[in-house]
């Protein structure tokens, strides 16, 4: 078994406990665009994405504000519990069954951070990176259905962008489910994504948040 072969199929192993592994992790899937992926430290790469309305966003555009950026795959049972799966109203997506002990972000950045996603300086980007079949990214109308079902679509602050198709491979299986906090320099400033994280989500990475959007001048 070559190198390469031994890694994805060890990575697709790592994320079976999620229920977020695409079919065809164990393949030879296309390889990444040469900024991706993100690098703890440092600046995070010019996405250039279309959102869930098919408008092409650059996300260094939202230089100055903190970004919460979460990868997806639109059928990992923890990223729809993310989502707000559980919450009253809302339910999962499709026949997905998610994750029964987690709560949505929105519950938890007020819980371990004392902020809400409404916070001007703070943008909420939901990048879909996964589709139904996991053979990669979602097409416009999965995208919409996804925005729409969990509420981004009313929020002026949060994004649902969709990947491009060569963001596709290991790094980004190994990316679902979690979260990443960029800063308002456009720097990674914490990674609590994947199942062997930089951070951990409740105590490292939520708990950061606020000394970021502090840094953020002009607004509250």
């Amino acid at each position: 078994m070559s190198q390469r072969t031994l890694l994805v199929v060890m990575l697709a192993i790592a994320l079976m406990s999620t229920g977020c592994v695409p079919n065809d992790a164990a393949g030879e899937p296309p390889r990444p665009a040469s900024s991706w992926p993100p690098q703890l430290g440092q600046t995070y790469p010019d996405l250039q994405l279309s959102d869930a309305t098919g408008n092409r966003v650059r996300l260094s555009d939202y230089s100055g504000k903190v970004l919460l950026i979460e990868p997806i795959g639109v059928d990992c049972p923890a990223c729809q519990a993310y989502a707000g799966a559980h919450r009253e109203g809302v339910g999962p997506l499709r026949s997905c069954t998610p994750q029964r002990n987690l709560q949505s972000i929105e519950e938890y950045t007020e819980q371990y951070a004392g902020v809400s996603l409404d916070d001007p300086r703070l943008i909420y980007v939901q990048l879909l990176l996964y589709n139904w079949t996991r053979q990669g990214p979602p097409t416009l109308e999965e995208a919409h259905e996804w925005a729409e079902h969990f509420g981004a679509a009313r929020q002026p602050n949060q994004l649902v962008l969709i990947a491009d198709a060569e963001m596709i491979g290991p790094a980004s299986y190994a990316m679902v489910p979690g979260f990443q906090l960029v800063d308002a320099d456009f720097v990674l400033r914490f990674d609590s994504t994947g199942h062997n994280p930089h951070h951990n989500l409740w105590t490292d990475l939520l708990p950061g948040l606020p000394s970021l959007l502090h840094s953020v001048s002009g607004q509250r």
